[in-house]
């Protein structure tokens, strides 16, 4: 046989076929997860700079495109925490929960929904992808129950009605939420943006869980020499971490969205760093994926699982209700 002399490729043919390969291997993925709802929880501190945002909007614009039903929760943590300093108002912390009297409320309003809402709305509408602005008070989209009164104006997710998110997602539109609520006592409430996520995913039944944050995922012995990125976990080993008390306080509010979420009966869940550039595409579109997964206790859809094993969700006229149980 006559020997085939190797093509000599320009770097431009190599990248053109570096882009098919990738292509490639996301296409299985792509079209198992179109039709599928995903929500993702955006943390201010994942909110680094305006280029990981336009990053962040174009992915979402993205999985837009390519027939994912879309919801973005996003909180604001350190963005108000530098006005409130600005301000002269103290930040005070229990148990990782900011402590809200009524002119810190004010502050976390004019952060969550008038600034960094409107700046999600806009970077993903020019993505791509028609996004609109909800607070958690629209359309009695979150209802909060008082916690700790030590806590001052902050509220435990108490039910969430979707059926303005179902609405606008049936729109063909990217809800972008924002997590000032309304409580059972008519008042308004800060509301941790984890929670929010975890019950909005449940609310909606939802496929995926994605909570962004600014570490690379969950790690076993963290902080010290033999600490691991865990690239997979159940729900059940998840959970015995948490009752262990083994996770990063910071690390606590997501870990129990999560697996509340789960047990809930989201499919999956994901822990991703939102500094990372196009994070979203690849965990959900690469065999391996960046961060870690957690999944359920009936998913046997792995990282490189190469068919869905997940049955089929059936959407009833009725829409589901997020309602926490706790009395």
């Amino acid at each position: 046989m006559t020997a085939v002399e190797p093509l000599d490729l320009t770097d431009r043919t190599r990248a053109a076929q570096a882009k098919a390969r990738i292509l490639r291997e996301a296409l299985p993925w792509i079209t198992r997860w179109a039709g599928r709802t995903l929500v993702v929880k955006y943390g201010g501190s994942a909110n680094a700079g305006d280029t990981l945002t336009a990053a962040f909007a174009a992915d979402v614009a993205l999985l837009h495109s390519v027939g994912l039903r879309v919801v973005v929760v996003h909180g604001g943590g350190p963005q108000i925490s530098a006005l409130a300093e600005r301000l002269g108002l103290p930040a005070r912390f229990i148990q990782g929960r900011r402590v809200t009297d009524s002119e810190t409320l004010a502050v976390v309003k004019m952060i969550l929904l008038g600034q960094i809402n409107p700046q999600l709305v806009g970077m993903v509408t020019d993505a791509g992808a028609p996004a609109v602005g909800v607070a958690g008070t629209d359309a009695g989209l979150v209802l909060a129950r008082p916690c700790d009164p030590a806590l001052g104006l902050v509220g435990d997710v108490a039910a969430v009605d979707p059926r303005v998110l179902s609405t606008l997602l049936d729109d063909g539109a990217v809800p972008i939420v924002a997590t000032v609520a309304r409580g059972v006592d008519g008042g308004e409430y800060n509301v941790n943006a984890d929670a929010v996520a975890g019950a909005v995913a449940v609310a909606l039944g939802a496929d995926k869980l994605i909570q962004l944050t600014n570490v690379p995922g969950l790690y076993t012995d963290f902080g010290t020499a033999d600490s691991a990125l865990v690239s997979e976990i159940g729900v059940d080993r998840l959970r015995g971490m948490l009752a262990a008390g083994e996770l990063a306080t910071g690390m606590v509010p997501k870990v129990r969205s999560i697996v509340e979420a789960l047990d809930g009966g989201v499919g999956q869940a994901h822990l991703l760093d939102g500094r990372v550039e196009h994070a979203l595409l690849l965990e959900i579109f690469t065999d391996e994926g960046i961060g870690t997964m957690v999944t359920g206790q009936q998913s046997h859809d792995g990282r490189c699982a190469t068919a869905t094993s997940e049955v089929a969700r059936i959407a009833s006229d009725e829409p589901r209700r997020f309602t926490d149980q706790t009395p």
